[in-house]
């Protein structure tokens, strides 16, 4: 285990406005679009207000980055009951779906990770739905799950509870930083060795208007709604809310298992400020200091970085500090300019959030050689003198130049903690190529009926896809979509047989919830010769590990291994297919979870009576 060794980044998942999904990022970070809109009517409400406040004269902000659900949860797949879920702040329920979704693409199944050696890093600040649970008298003297939801420790500990991880889980809160430091942190801890993956992300969420206030009076908010960072008219952020989440190993781990790599972090930095002009004061020594220790650190020299993913705070003081700290770090470059960014102006500012969705953005960027437009820039900020420095805005989309691609993320916190991440593409192929023909075991799980519906419905479209592998999309479903209680799966040797089995699969009843068995280990054979031995080691412990009423007569063989695996899954058992490696579905991307959301909110929890006397 090296004390240096660069980091893989495994799997990716996030919410953010106008974004479900890294794809859909993508596509935002290419249009020039932004995520901000108009506050909706219904966020007022969940503030507590009947009217939308941006009427009155005086209140600061009339945009802002928000979800359309954020009030919306599925409990079922994390095993909360129904009186628990109102209680528990929106943060943990969004960083737990996003981190499902962030295993998924890492060829995880989440359901299925029992005791698995995972960290959990998540970035997180905000309390405001304590705050609104406590003006509206919900106490934990009247319900007990309010302790345990209200409190921000829990949403990394709730991450490793509801998906059985056992590694260290942390929350950690460095006010804007936060995300950065999530993920530098699980990168230490993997090189240490505490911990064999680790979930890396932030979470924020705006559930009351005092930090609105709040944030006005210190003149960072902006008048117009809009985020334009380095531009002359810059005025400060809009805020926004959002997760992000990264799925961390390390690179010769992961190379070993032939994971599909979607970027890799050759080095990281963080370091305070220290005494300077104030607490929440930028430093321009202490942003350099970190920058240069992040690229060191990396084995890097500044003429190797190709772009910079700016904090970008979009106020006078911040960006012109910011970019003077990069020209400190930089200034020695007269071949080429440095192209520099903020996806807060994409996106806003989601505070805990913020880095890793700097992250998210540069992951993309490296990974498949694009710069994306800087939305909300026309005229460079006149404060700083950019003839004299290294660095540009692109103001049309290009393709990165050269094969080799390294860029850095800052994340400056008003805690004055600063982090710089540097990201490099991987470059790296592991297609594993799978027999041709034969026949294929799909497999799909869930945690409600309709959830099993639309998991029906969404595979049978990627099959129909141009170019859909069979045999890469029924080993990818194997290995991700696993574990939950409503089960259905099929046989099929070719993509018409695939097709009529999801059609006639979404034209039957739903089938009931199966229980639970005990775990079974399958080691499928690669030499077909040896299905017989594998099935006279498999087929007893199948007969005895399951309830009578779902096994079929123990003397009844399965005629393939195949069949075996699908009534194994069928009866109910947490299948280990040890021998399954996810590298063979390298590329192959699968739909995400179909979380089914229902309202979840604390309005209709009762609030605890006070004693009488």
């Amino acid at each position: 285990m090296r004390p240096d060794e660069p980091i893989a980044v495994i799997g990716l998942a996030c919410r953010f406005p106008g974004v479900d999904g890294p794809a859909e990022l993508n596509r935002l970070l290419r249009s020039g679009q932004t995520g901000i809109r108009d506050i909706p009517p219904d966020r007022w409400a969940l503030w507590g207000l009947s009217e939308d406040l941006s009427l009155r004269e005086g209140f600061p902000v009339t945009r802002a980055g928000t979800l359309d659900d954020i009030a919306f949860f599925d409990r079922r797949p994390f095993r909360i009951s129904a009186n628990e879920a109102p209680l528990i702040d929106p943060q943990q329920r969004l960083a737990l779906e996003t981190s499902w979704h962030a295993l998924e693409d890492a060829g995880f199944s989440p359901a299925c990770l029992e005791d698995a050696p995972i960290g959990v890093f998540m970035g997180a600040g905000s309390s405001d739905y304590a705050l609104r649970m406590a003006q509206a008298g919900i106490s934990g003297a009247g319900n007990p799950h309010c302790a345990n939801g209200a409190q921000n420790a829990a949403i990394s500990g709730r991450i490793s509870y509801c998906l059985g991880l056992t590694g260290p889980s942390l929350t950690i809160d460095t006010a804007c930083s936060s995300g950065a430091a999530a993920v530098a942190l699980a990168g230490d801890n993997l090189r240490l060795g505490h911990c064999d993956v680790a979930l890396a992300g932030g979470v924020n969420a705006l559930l009351s208007v005092e930090p609105f206030r709040a944030l006005s009076g210190m003149s960072v908010l902006s008048a117009k709604g809009e985020t334009r960072s380095f531009d002359a008219t810059a005025s400060g952020f809009v805020r926004s809310e959002g997760c992000g989440v990264l799925v961390l190993k390390r690179l010769s781990c992961a190379l070993a298992a032939g994971d599909r790599i979607h970027a890799v972090l050759p080095g990281w930095a963080m370091g305070q400020d220290g005494r300077s002009n104030g607490l929440s004061a930028p430093s321009r020594r202490a942003q350099a200091r970190v920058i240069l220790q992040a690229v060191e650190a990396a084995g890097l020299t500044p003429t190797d970085i190709g772009a910079i993913e700016a904090h970008g705070s979009a106020t006078v003081l911040g960006d012109t500090i910011e970019i003077s700290a990069l020209a400190d770090v930089f200034g020695d470059r007269v071949d080429t300019k440095v192209v520099v960014g903020s996806v807060k102006a994409t996106l806003g500012h989601l505070e805990a959030a913020a880095g890793v969705a700097g992250l998210i953005k540069a992951i993309l960027m490296v990974r498949d050689g694009f710069m994306p437009r800087q939305p909300c820039f026309a005229t460079p900020s006149p404060r700083i003198n950019w003839d004299e420095v290294p660095f540009e805005i692109v103001r049309d989309q290009r393709v990165w130049p050269g094969p080799r691609r390294v860029m850095g993320v800052s994340s400056f916190g008003m805690s004055g903690l600063n982090a710089h991440i540097l990201v490099s593409n991987a470059d790296i192929s592991h297609h594993q190529a799978l027999p041709a023909g034969g026949r294929h075991l799909f497999l799909l799980s869930a945690a409600s009926p309709d959830s099993l519906r639309t998991r029906t419905s969404q595979l049978l479209e990627t099959l129909r896809a141009p170019g859909a592998d069979l045999g890469k999309i029924a080993l990818a479903t194997r290995c991700r979509w696993v574990g939950l209680s409503y089960r259905a799966g099929f046989v099929a040797a070719s993509q018409e047989e695939a097709q009529e089995a999801l059609t006639r699969s979404l034209a039957s009843p739903s089938p009931g919830p199966v229980a639970p068995a005990a775990e079974i280990a399958l080691n499928i054979p690669s030499d077909r010769a040896d299905l017989h031995r594998v099935l006279q080691q498999v087929w007893p412990r199948y007969a005895l590990g399951l309830s009578q009423a779902a096994v079929p007569d123990p003397g009844t063989r399965p005629e393939t291994m195949e069949d075996a695996v699908l009534a194994l899954h069928l009866a109910g058992a947490t299948l280990c297919l040890d021998a399954i490696n996810p590298s063979a579905a390298d590329g192959t991307d699968l739909p995400c979870y179909p979380f089914d959301r229902q309202r979840h909110w604390f309005d209709a929890v009762r609030p605890a009576r006070a004693p009488r006397g």
